[in-house]
């Protein structure tokens, strides 16, 4: 199965531009613990794919989202996570290997931890907002391939621009950042919170539930 991604008519570029002027203003840390946040939502579109196409170890990509909350939390140095890189490298999976549609979500969630870690160790104010970025373009692939193949151009930009799912990925960004601006230290109850936010009752920003 491929996927054209080049069909979708949303500009990653521009959304990616958007959100670094929105996470400018905030501490290196908390670009990283953004970052984090949008691993953590898209973690069931992985834990899901492994599992059906019986892939890899799943245990290990949530021992490194586990690893980056305790960053947050202020409980967890960087000094080992280049092993995390490591892990996660052996964790991804190749769109070529599988004909299902799932892989390429899948894909794009271990490419969002993999950033996270990075952020963690050396954050950049690009490499955090591109995480949101690609949330966002997760969702219109994901809303092309479901329900509007038939359409192109400005008709599909709209269509996904105005669908419940990126209207939803766009709210939960916001709402990360304002929990942002208001946690000026990395500590526990930060982890607990943004976490919670994050996992959204184990529902990915694809509408993809572990529990049901």
């Amino acid at each position: 199965m491929t996927v054209n991604t080049q069909a979708i008519l949303l500009d990653s570029r521009a959304n990616a531009r958007q959100l670094s002027h929105q996470l400018k203003a905030l501490k290196p840390w908390q670009q990283a613990a953004f970052a984090i946040a949008m691993a953590e939502r898209g973690w069931p579109n992985f834990a899901l794919f492994a599992d059906i196409a019986e892939f890899g170890e799943p245990e290990e990509v949530r021992h490194c989202l586990n690893m980056l909350w305790d960053y947050v939390a202020g409980q967890q140095s960087t000094k080992n996570f280049e092993r995390l890189l490591e892990r996660l490298e052996e964790q991804t999976p190749d769109v070529e290997q599988y004909d299902m549609y799932g892989v390429y979500p899948a894909l794009d969630a271990v490419v969002t931890i993999t950033t996270a870690v990075q952020c963690a160790m050396q954050p950049t104010l690009e490499e955090a907002a591109s995480t949101g970025a690609l949330s966002l373009a997760t969702i219109g692939r994901f809303i092309r391939f479901r329900e509007a193949g038939e359409l192109s151009g400005t008709e599909l930009a709209q269509y996904i621009e105005e669908h419940e799912l990126y209207e939803a990925q766009q709210a939960f960004i916001s709402e990360v950042i304002s929990c942002l601006e208001t946690s000026p230290t990395q500590k526990p109850e930060l982890k607990k919170t943004l976490k919670l936010l994050a996992a959204n009752d184990n529902t990915s920003h694809l509408g993809i539930n572990l529990d049901g």
